[in-house]
Order: C-alpha cells, then sequence, then structure tokens
C-alpha cells in the first residue's frame, strides 16, 4: 500500500522555506523484560523543498510491520530541515498511528428509553478511518430482543447518515440492543495478512416506566446551534382520555431548560382535550440560543395528570460556546508595510473595558495550547458538562439490592438533567429490596474501599459511623508617499499588551503602528463589562515587503569571540533584480577578511540568497548591526533580462542589537551606609574602588547612589530585590510582601503619591496572581503548586499573612485567606503547635533540636499580624505551646522568632526575657548590632557588603521584637538604630538582601523603624570625592527625599569619600561591578563537569551533551533548596527535549529556560553525587568560543560555587583535548589550543 505524505515549510510571514530535508519513519518495538528488543523498521528521505517549501514523497506500508504484536500501532516521524545559506537547524517530530479500523459507525438522536407502542426514532452516521463521512452506502440495523434477532438495511445519506423508524409494540416491555453495523458478518480474519475491522456501533434500550398510556416526545435538533439562533423546538404527544378521569379536561405540559447557569427558561402550554377518547397533537417551544445556554443544555417537558400519572422526555442541543458580551477585534488592513500605520479596530458592549494583545505569530507556534480559545474559557467551568446529582443530595439507595433490573423512569428522566423535583406523583418504578444483614455487611465493606473518606456522602458516614500556504500580493498599494530611506530596527515579540476602554458607543479605532519584523501579527481581545465576558476571535495582520534582508545573530556573544554572521536577502517580486549587499563597519567589532566573498549578486522570482561575515566581537555592551541591501539599476543581465528596479522599496536596511558580554563571571559589591550629620559636624565615610589582579580588562564600572530615604533604594527596585530565579512559590513572594511594607511605611508617613501607588499595586496585583498558581485545592501552598503532593504549613501561613496585610491595597478574593487558615488549623496539634506538613526547604524553620516551635512561632505571629483576635482558640492555644517551650530554647533564631511573636500578643514579661538572653549574644562592632547562628565565626573583613541570609533574618527578627513592644522607649529606638546601621550595610545593589525571606523580614523591620523615627524636615548636602579629579554633589531635601540620586564613579581603581553636611539623614550606597574567573573553591558544593560530542570522531559541534556531577559537601546533613544555574555557550540553545529528561531527573523539581542559560531547582542535596545531563544544539557557529559557567548553591546561603565548561573550536573545526573522558575543562587551556586536533577515546 502507498502512503503519500507531504511536508511543508514555511516562515511566519506565510512563504515557504527552501533547504534540504531530512525525514526519518520509523516503527519502534515494544520492550519485554524477558527477552531483547526488536530493531526499529525505518523509512529515510533526502531532498530539497521546493519554492513552495514543501515536499513529497511515496511511503511504502509494507516496510512496516501490521501483523506482529511485537511492533507498535504507530510511526513516529522526525523531520529535520537545514535552511539553504543560513544552516539554521529546525527539528519537527510527530506521530503516525496505523489504523486497522476501517470504518466507524454511531448512534445519533437515540433515547436510553422507549414508550410501548410508539415509534422509536434515531440515525445511524458511518464514517472511514479518516473520519470522512461515507455516503450512499448501505448500513445495518440489528435488532435483538429476547432470544429474537432481526436485520434491517438503509442507505446514507450525503452527511453519512440513515435515519430508522422502529414499531415498538412487538417488543412487549423487554430491553431491546441495536447494533449498526458496516457488514453483516465481520470480516475473517486470514493468518499472516493485516488484520482490518470495522467498529460497529451498540446501544442499549429499555421501556420507560409510567403508569400513563399517554405519551410525548422531543423531537431533537441535529448538528451545534450558533449562538442567537432562533428555534422552534417540536413535541409531539398523544394523551388518552382515562389519564384525564375522564370527561372533557385541559392539559398543561410543563417544561424546563437547563444551562450552564441553572434554569435558564421555564414555561407551560395548554391545550382543551374535548370527548374523545385520544388526543394527538404537536406544538412548538421557542428558544433562543444564547450564551446562557451554551455549550450543552438540555430541555425537558412533562405533565402531570389528575391520576397522578406523569410523562415526560428530554433532550439534549449542542450550542455553539459563545459569551454575553460579543466582542470582535480587527486591523484595518489585511497586509502592510513594516513600520507603517494602521488602525485597531474595537468592538464590544457599551463602557467595556478590553484587554489587547498582538504577538508574533512565532510566540505562539511555540506554545499554541497557550492560545485564549472559547473552548478554553468554558474548560474551566467543566462542572457546566455535567448532569445528575452531587453525592451530598443523591437519593440513590446503596443498601437496597433488588434481583430486578433496573429500569429508566421519569425521575432518572429529572435526575440526568440535574434538576432535584419534590413530587407525589409516580415517578419512581417500585423495588423490592431482598437485602440480608450479611449482604448488608457486605456492601457497607465494599463502599467503604470505595468511597474516599473525604469524599463520603453524609448518610453513609452517619450509618457507619497539516499547513496551508498562502499567496501573498507581491505589490503592495501605498497608502501614503513611500519613505524609502526608513530603517528598520524595532523587532518586538510582543508588540501590544494594554488595556482599552470602548466607551459608550462600544466601538473604538487605536492607531498603531507596525514594527519592524517581517511576520505575521496576531491579535486577540477580550472585554468585560456589566453585560458580562467577551472573547475576541483571533485576528491577524501580515507585515511584509516583497524585497528584504534578514540577518542571523546569535542571542548574545563575548567578547573576543568571532562569529559567521549571515544575511539572506529575498526576492517575492515577479521579476528578477540585482542586489548589492553592505554590513556597516563599526569600531565595535572587527571583520576578517573574506577570500572569495562577493556582495553584489542577481536575485530571481522566488529566490533567497545568504551572504556571510566574519564577525569578531571588540566592544562590551549593546553593539548595533547595520546591514543594508539595495535593488541596482543595471544593463547586466539577470535570469536573461533586465533587472528590474521597483519604484518603492528598492532599498532595506535593518539595525539589530547584538549583546557583547565581558569574559568570566559578574562580581557585584555594595557598601551602603546611612549618614546623620549633627549640628555643624558632618557625617563622612569612605570606601575603596580596588579591583582583584585577574580582573576582566574593561569590565570595571562603579555608581553611588544617594537617597533621602533608607527605604528608597528598595521603592526603586520593587520588581529585582534579589538577584534570583523565581520560579516558585516562595520566590514570588519577595516579589510581593516587601511592596506592602514599603506602601504602609509611605502610608504612614504621608510620602504616599498616587504615580507610586499605583506602579507598587501594579506589582502586588501581578505577584498575587501568580501566587494562585501554586495554591492547593485544600486552600494551602506550596513551593511548586500541585507538583508537590501537598501544601507547606510555613509556606502558608506566609501567603496568609501577606495577603490580608494587602487587603487595604488590592482587590483579594478573602476566600484564599479563609482557605488558608482553615488549613493549617487543621494541622495544629493538641500542644498548640503545628505539625510541620509538606516540603520545608527552610532548614532552620525546621527547628532541630527545638521542634516544632520555630514553625509554631512563624504560624502564630503571622496570625496575629493579620489582625486574630488575642483570645481566639487557634491563637491561645499556639501562645500556650510557646510559652510551655520557652524554658528549653536555646537557639539564637528560635528566641529572635519567639520574642517577635510574644511581643505581637502583648506579653511584655516574656518579651524582655527573650530579649535579655539576646542581648547577651549580641555582637556590636563600631556602632552596629547583630547577631549570628555562628557567632565564632569572624566577622567578614573589608566594607563590601557579605550577608549571611540566616545571620540577616534572625537580626531582623530582633528589630521587629524591639519595635511591636507595647511601648517603645529611647533606649530601644537607640538599639534598633544599632541594628538598622547593620541590616543597611548587609543590602545587595537593588535594596534587597541575600535570599527570599532575610529579604521580607528585614525590609519589614527597616520599614517599622523608618516609620517610627520619620521625620519631616531635612536638608542635606553630599559631596562625594576621589583622591584625583572626580567632585559631585547632591543635594537632598525633604521633597525629593525618595529621588535616587546617581553618580557614575570614574576613577576605578580608586578612593572615595562621602561627606554629608546640614540637618537629617541620607542613605549613601556605593556599587562596584567588574568580571573576574571563576572561582574554584567551595566548602558548601562538589561539582565536575565533564562534555561528550555526540560525533566526536567528525568534530562536530552541532550537538554536545553536558553532564554535571554535584554534590553537597557542607557541614549539615543535607542542603537546602538548590540551584543550578547554567550558562549556555555563545550560538548554543537548550535542546527540544533536553528540558523534559531534565525534569524526570532525581531531586529535579522544576526548570527554567531563557535564551542566556538554565536555571535547575533541585529538593536539596546530600554528600552523594547526583549526575544531570543537559543536551545543547548549536544554532550559530561561533569560534573562539569562551568557556560557560555553572553556578551551585543553596537558596537560603546563595554564597555557592562557581564551575566551568567549555568546548575549544578553532578555524572552521572543533578543537578538543579529550572527547568522552571524565573532565573537560578549557578554563586553564592556553590559547595555542585552539588548534589542537580532536582525539576520541
Amino acid at each position: 500500500m502507498l502512503w503519500i505524505k507531504r511536508f511543508h515549510s514555511k516562515y511566519t510571514y506565510g512563504k515557504g522555506v527552501q533547504g534540504k530535508i531530512q525525514v526519518s519513519l520509523c516503527q519502534k518495538s515494544w520492550w519485554y523484560f524477558y527477552g531483547t528488543q526488536r530493531p526499529p523498521l525505518c523509512q529515510h528521505y533526502n531532498n530539497q523543498t521546493d519554492k513552495m517549501g514543501c515536499f513529497s514523497t511515496f511511503v511504502y506500508l509494507s516496510v512496516f510491520n501490521q501483523i506482529s504484536p511485537d511492533y507498535r500501532s504507530n510511526i513516529d516521524a522526525v523531520v529535520t530541515l537545514v535552511e539553504d545559506g543560513t544552516e539554521v537547524q529546525v527539528n519537527v517530530s510527530r506521530s503516525f498511528f496505523i489504523s486497522r479500523t476501517a470504518g466507524t459507525a454511531t448512534f445519533e438522536e437515540v433515547n436510553p428509553y422507549y414508550y410501548t407502542g410508539e415509534i422509536y426514532r434515531g440515525k445511524i452516521k458511518i464514517v472511514d478511518h479518516q473520519g470522512k463521512a461515507v455516503s450512499n452506502t448501505p448500513v445495518y440495523l440489528i435488532l435483538s430482543y429476547t432470544r429474537l434477532r432481526f436485520n434491517k438495511t438503509y442507505i446514507t445519506d450525503d452527511s453519512g447518515r440513515a435515519s430508522f423508524e422502529l414499531n415498538t409494540n412487538a417488543w412487549n416491555g423487554n430491553s431491546v440492543s441495536l447494533e449498526g453495523r458496516f457488514l453483516l458478518q465481520d470480516p475473517v480474519y486470514v493468518p499472516g495478512t493485516v488484520n482490518v475491522y470495522y467498529q460497529n456501533a451498540y446501544h442499549f434500550i429499555q421501556p420507560l416506566y409510567t403508569t400513563s398510556k399517554s405519551f410525548l416526545r422531543i423531537v431533537r435538533v441535529p448538528g451545534t446551534v450558533p449562538c442567537g439562533k432562533k428555534e422552534r423546538v417540536q413535541v409531539n404527544f398523544r394523551i388518552y382520555e382515562k389519564d384525564l378521569s375522564y370527561g372533557p379536561k385541559s392539559v398543561d405540559f410543563s417544561y424546563y431548560v437547563i444551562g450552564k447557569v441553572g434554569i435558564v427558561l421555564s414555561g407551560q402550554k395548554t391545550f382543551l382535550v374535548g370527548s374523545s377518547k385520544m388526543m394527538t397533537g404537536t406544538f412548538f417551544i421557542p428558544l433562543v440560543f444564547t450564551s446562557n445556554y451554551a455549550p450543552a443544555p438540555t430541555i425537558v417537558v412533562y405533565v402531570i395528570f389528575p391520576t397522578g400519572g406523569i410523562i415526560a422526555d428530554s433532550a439534549p442541543f449542542r450550542v455553539s460556546m459563545c459569551f454575553e458580551n460579543e466582542v470582535t477585534i480587527e486591523f484595518s488592513e489585511d497586509e502592510a508595510l513594516p513600520g507603517s500605520e494602521v488602525s485597531l479596530q474595537l468592538q464590544a458592549a457599551p463602557r467595556s473595558l478590553c484587554a489587547v494583545r498582538a504577538v508574533d505569530q512565532s510566540v505562539l507556534l511555540m506554545r499554541p495550547e497557550k492560545e485564549l480559545s472559547n473552548s478554553m474559557i468554558y474548560g474551566l467551568f467543566p462542572h457546566i458538562f455535567r448532569g445528575g446529582y452531587p453525592y451530598q443530595v443523591s437519593e440513590d439507595d446503596f443498601l437496597c439490592w433488588s434481583q430486578e433490573p433496573h429500569q429508566p423512569d421519569v425521575f432518572m428522566v429529572f435526575r440526568e438533567m440535574g434538576l432535584k423535583i419534590i413530587s407525589n406523583t409516580h415517578i419512581k418504578k417500585p423495588r423490592e429490596c431482598t437485602t440480608t444483614v450479611a449482604m448488608t455487611t457486605m456492601m457497607v465493606t465494599e463502599l467503604e474501599s470505595t468511597v474516599p473518606m473525604l469524599t463520603r456522602p453524609t448518610f453513609l458516614t452517619t450509618f457507619l459511623g497539516s499547513l496551508t500556504t498562502t499567496e501573498h500580493r507581491t505589490t503592495i498599494s501605498p497608502p501614503a508617499p513611500p519613505v524609502e530611506e526608513k530603517v528598520r530596527k524595532y523587532f518586538p515579540e510582543t508588540w501590544i499588551w494594554d488595556l482599552f476602554s470602548v466607551g459608550p458607543t462600544g466601538n473604538r479605532d487605536v492607531p498603531v503602528t507596525v514594527p519592524d519584523t517581517i511576520t505575521e501579527w496576531k491579535a486577540g481581545m477580550f472585554c468585560t463589562s456589566g453585560v458580562g465576558f467577551g472573547l475576541a476571535p483571533t485576528t491577524s495582520l501580515l507585515a511584509f515587503k516583497p524585497f528584504f534582508v534578514e540577518p542571523t545573530l546569535p542571542y548574545s556573544v563575548i567578547r573576543g569571540e568571532t562569529f559567521t554572521l549571515k544575511a539572506t536577502v529575498y526576492n517575492y517580486l515577479l521579476q528578477c533584480i540585482k542586489i548589492n549587499v553592505t554590513l556597516a563597519k563599526s569600531p565595535n567589532f572587527q571583520l576578517e577578511p573574506c577570500e572569495g566573498c562577493v556582495y553584489i549578486s542577481c536575485l530571481c522570482a522566488n529566490e533567497a540568497k545568504t551572504f556571510n561575515w566574519k564577525v569578531t566581537a571588540k566592544q562590551l555592551g549593546s553593539v548595533n548591526i547595520t546591514l543594508s541591501t539595495e535593488a541596482l539599476a543595471t544593463r547586466d543581465l539577470c535570469g536573461g533580462e533586465v533587472p528590474f528596479v521597483p519604484e518603492r522599496g528598492w532599498t532595506d536596511t535593518l539595525i539589530k542589537p547584538l549583546l557583547v558580554q565581558p569574559e568570566g563571571i559578574l562580581v557585584e559589591k555594595a557598601h551602603s551606609s546611612l549618614l546623620c550629620p549633627k549640628g555643624v559636624t558632618p557625617a563622612q565615610d569612605s570606601v575603596s574602588l580596588e579591583l582583584p589582579p585577574d580582573v576582566v580588562e574593561g569590565s570595571a564600572r562603579a555608581t553611588i547612589s544617594v537617597v533621602g530615604d533608607i527605604m528608597g533604594t528598595a521603592l526603586q527596585n520593587l520588581d529585582r530585590l534579589v538577584q534570583m530565579p523565581s520560579g516558585c512559590g516562595e520566590q514570588n513572594m519577595v516579589l510581593f510582601a516587601p511592596i506592602i511594607y514599603v506602601l504602609q511605611y509611605l502610608e504612614k508617613t504621608g510620602q504616599l503619591t498616587p504615580e507610586i501607588r499605583e506602579r507598587a499595586t501594579g506589582f502586588l496585583r501581578s505577584g498575587y496572581q501568580r501566587q494562585l498558581l501554586y495554591k492547593h485545592h485544600d486552600g494551602s501552598y506550596s513551593a511548586f503548586g500541585t507538583i508537590d503532593q501537598e501544601g507547606n504549613t510555613w509556606l502558608t501561613a506566609f501567603v496568609a499573612k501577606s495577603f490580608g496585610q494587602a487587603r487595604p491595597y488590592i482587590f483579594l478574593d478573602d476566600r484564599n485567606i479563609r482557605d488558608a487558615l482553615s488549613w493549617l488549623q487543621i494541622y495544629q496539634l493538641p500542644s498548640g503547635c503545628f505539625k510541620s506538613v509538606g516540603k520545608l526547604f527552610h532548614t532552620a524553620m525546621k527547628g532541630g533540636l527545638d521542634g516544632e516551635v520555630p514553625l509554631a512561632a512563624y504560624i502564630t505571629a503571622a496570625h496575629l499580624e493579620i489582625g486574630e483576635a488575642l483570645n481566639s482558640t487557634v491563637v491561645n492555644k499556639a501562645l500556650s505551646c510557646l510559652t510551655s517551650a520557652l524554658p528549653n530554647i536555646t537557639s539564637t533564631y528560635t528566641q529572635a522568632l519567639l520574642a517577635y511573636a510574644f511581643a505581637l500578643a502583648h506579653d511584655t514579661r516574656r518579651t524582655q526575657e527573650l530579649l535579655a538572653k539576646l542581648d547577651q549574644k549580641a555582637i556590636r562592632t563600631g556602632g552596629q548590632i547583630h547577631w549570628s547562628q555562628a557567632p565564632s565565626q569572624s566577622p567578614s573583613a573589608g566594607v563590601w557588603s557579605q550577608p549571611q541570609s540566616m545571620d540577616v533574618e534572625l537580626t531582623a527578627y530582633v528589630l521587629l521584637a524591639v519595635l511591636s513592644k507595647l511601648s517603645v522607649t529611647g533606649a530601644d529606638i537607640a538599639i534598633a538604630s544599632g541594628i538598622v546601621a547593620w541590616l543597611i550595610k548587609q543590602q545587595n545593589a537593588y535594596g534587597g538582601f541575600a535570599s527570599t525571606q532575610d529579604t521580607v523580614v528585614a525590609l519589614q523591620g527597616l520599614a517599622k523603624y523608618a516609620a517610627l523615627t520619620y521625620n519631616e524636615k531635612g536638608d542635606v548636602e553630599v559631596i562625594v570625592k576621589s583622591k584625583g579629579s572626580f567632585e559631585r554633589k547632591f543635594q537632598v531635601t525633604h521633597k525629593n527625599r525618595l529621588l535616587l540620586q546617581q553618580a557614575v564613579l570614574t576613577e576605578i581603581p580608586g578612593e572615595f569619600s562621602v561627606q554629608a553636611q546640614g540637618s537629617g539623614c541620607i542613605y549613601a550606597q556605593t556599587i562596584l561591578r567588574y568580571n573576574e574567573p571563576p572561582p574554584q573553591v567551595s566548602v558548601t558544593f562538589s561539582v565536575r563537569i565533564t562534555t561528550q560530542l555526540i560525533d566526536c570522531t567528525k568534530g562536530n559541534m552541532r550537538i554536545v551533551t553536558i553532564h554535571i556531577h554535584v554534590s553537597y559537601i557542607g557541614s549539615r546533613v543535607t542542603s537546602n533548596m538548590v540551584i543550578m544555574e547554567v550558562s549556555l555557550l555563545s550560538g548554543f540553545s537548550l535542546a527540544s527535549g533536553s528540558r523534559t529528561s531534565l525534569q524526570s531527573s532525581p531531586l529535579v523539581r522544576k526548570t527554567e529556560v531563557s535564551q542566556s542559560g538554565v536555571s535547575i531547582y533541585l529538593d536539596q542535596l546530600t554528600n552523594t553525587t547526583q549526575t544531570y545531563a543537559l543536551q545543547l544544539e548549536q544554532e550559530i557557529e561561533v569560534i573562539n568560543l569562551k568557556p560557560g559557567h555553572i553556578r551551585v548553591y543553596d537558596y537560603y546561603q546563595p554564597g555557592g560555587l562557581l564551575s566551568c565548561w567549555g568546548i575549544l573550536a578553532g578555524g572552521e573545526r572543533v578543537s578538543l583535548r579529550r572527547c568522552n573522558l571524565d573532565s573537560l575543562s578549557p578554563c586553564a587551556e592556553e590559547q595555542a589550543l585552539a588548534n589542537y586536533s580532536a582525539i576520541c577515546s
């Protein structure tokens, strides 16, 4: 059998990609533990795509095994496309199922019950193996009841359906089975041949139990009904006089329609009945299927007779998934030139607020499942697709066992719709229970094993105790006179991300400028208003020009690396042109001589040509690459004709930035000081900017910033207080909680402006929404959300307290706080302490010898911080736990946390006792006070901050305890000032500290201190001088105290002095940044790195595998949560399947991938070595490669270890000293090894 397979490749702007295509089709065998695995059966194809980007081939299915059970029933396709000229490679994989089902039959519009004596109607539909309707073909209906079997033959219509009508008189109230078949007899299987079968349809029907002879039937509406469509639902009926107790009567037909919001429509139809013994008729119920009906409404019609009898019928519908707010978004044009002006036309219900986004199509191609759609929104509410009763109100009698089979009745009709009815009519078929004591016990045991305890019904608990190519115009009518000299330099992935109000008319036109990317832009919009929610269908705008140049660049390179810059010129004109391509020279990079390179060439219709330059990066920072191509006016022939020169668009120039990074790793140092001049005596500080001997040349830079408020730096950097990954539930909170304390401080001191409030609450809202991603269904939170088996008590308390404190500033659903507190209460022990549930990465919070006390103190403080009453049951019991544990606590950290908890509880005596003990442990140096878990360690030397996360956190808890007492004295302020002086010295360059918890607690303490010591007056002049010629003055007044003033320090190395004169206090911070080779010594982690090429013998660098062998060698048994940050070599990216394999590796909780590197989150590490493999793919050739770096660090003590790895490349081939050996570290390699030949072992 032949299988014609066609492969398409195209750019995001719709044109075909020309290149070499490799296709591998493989059928894999099953693996059995008792035998060897059979080799896969494969076919390989290599060819060149045509100008439309397509490639077709014949696939012979006979090559694959369709008989043996040893082989899987699918063919895995791997397609590799290498673009001509650029050598950019794209891989796509897909699996094709080998179907042995030649056709499938299904029943449609059939009821699970029938009325005896009435016609039973339905349809059979048949489709082939591809799901296409089979028309004008015989289909067989097999009818079976008792021991009788009949068959009928029907012919399908154009839709593949055949309607049937069956007389039920002969069924005599028996159960009936229906079977729809392609063939009357199944094909006989011949051994050794391909077994093909047909999927027949089966349907089981029973008589509807009713005490009435009357009947009604709702005629089904086929297909999916569009929103807003009016339908007249037909109801047929037959009424017998006997059911009306004889005599002339009226009959009331009642009906309900159930939609996603419950009962959306109800009504009655009344008919007068004469003296005839039977009345037959039809009536219609008019319906308008609005969004309230969607997506699966059901209608029920019933009649209750004076005799107590009842007849009913129900019918489901399918309604398109729509919304009450009808929303549309369109561009004024389908196609436009890059840089041109177009209009975005918005339409929604009046006064709707609409969220609009327009992104490059490539973004959606990477993650199509993230695209908003009607079905995705409806999928958020799965209950709207369900029927029946919840278990809490179920009417099933689990303990009634009967030999009689279940028979549908009127009650079932209502139950399936979820309608609860209370009636004294005969709606249920009576059942005779034959339950014995032994049988009851057996049934109860079975129920206990099948019904989960948390979901067990109350009554039971009580009882028990292919892609298409779009043709584009080759010329575009100019909306305005052309501007040929326009340079393309704006290339965003996200073009529009904004909110717009449509106003009272419901319409709005938004003028926008098309970015310079040649691509298709996808725009979407959703709106909310008093009417409701609405989602617009995605619309497109093609940004296109028929003649343009496109470069292929790495995301970044390291200074000194050489890469091949490739520029491809595309001609989608109908004529040939002659082009000249130019790369603008720049002092920021060096162009290598290129022998034989020609940059003038002919280019005919639908052709592309690539031009190359060897570029070596010289200058650090963002370097502009400027490329121009021009259509030349010449008489030289191209393709046998005079080259064409367009009247407009005859040149194309673009500028793209390239990030050039320094060698080595970034070192960032901060020196902070709080200067408070007194009278005429100035306050002074000095700092020496010294560089290590191995500093990377040209990488050093320094700044000094001055602000009149100790919270000023944090205020300026609310979104980046800590320079760490933020991919877990705790890390997200460092972008949430400190903002609350900053807002509280500014509000108390009257400095909260509308601008600051808007910016800060924007971060709060984002952090709140992100944090909900880490919530469990029971209300708890954990570091990685539902990936974790259960929530974590400490993080849940942290989130509950932060959400509670954020309530004055943003809208939060109070249920999120209540759910969290309720969950915590479940795990409060009889002692009043709390059970530690879930993975706790914060080692100090685990308590050690102090047991559950630190956790109990933290949760108690959290309750009190959000206003929980002291006499509440939870707080009262928790304080009892802390009080009883107090005499045995020796840990400095636990004592600090307890002091804060008792201060919040207004327990002055115990607070003072703890503070007195802590005072004896205090470390005092130069007017600064702090505490340490390891006080025997000598304090760090030098002026630069080297914060220890745990020391910062416990010192901040002491500060909070001192300032949270009922009465804060002058002596308390003096102690607090000493603590603040030390904390400020530990701040990083962004106002945060080393990790999450120390930043949150320290900023909370600093904000409390700043509010208590706030003084509206103040005028300070700050003079910064060097020993050379540098001098800069800053003026800090009450009006600009929150303004961060900054200057660049130009003399590095050098010594600088900072002098403050006047009245008030200022916060000064000096930041020194430089690069140096990575240190190779660590007392915390051991890291060994090996690299391996997939094809070492040929020196093929396209695919490289890195093996990271890491273990913990610190003083504890295990580490806290560990983060590994792996930088990528220039021109490389993480292979598509590598992230998936990493995620399944031991201890890996999460991976984050960016253009510059990979962050891997590990639960913890021990002294057992763990190995992790990353596979990298080379996208762009880069030679003179500099080494990459791997940083491994404890999240709560982020000193960590830096190690390096890499591959040396010389000329155009890879040169490695060793492949597949224990180590390959080029950090210490001499440059002479760059041309060393590859050796594989």
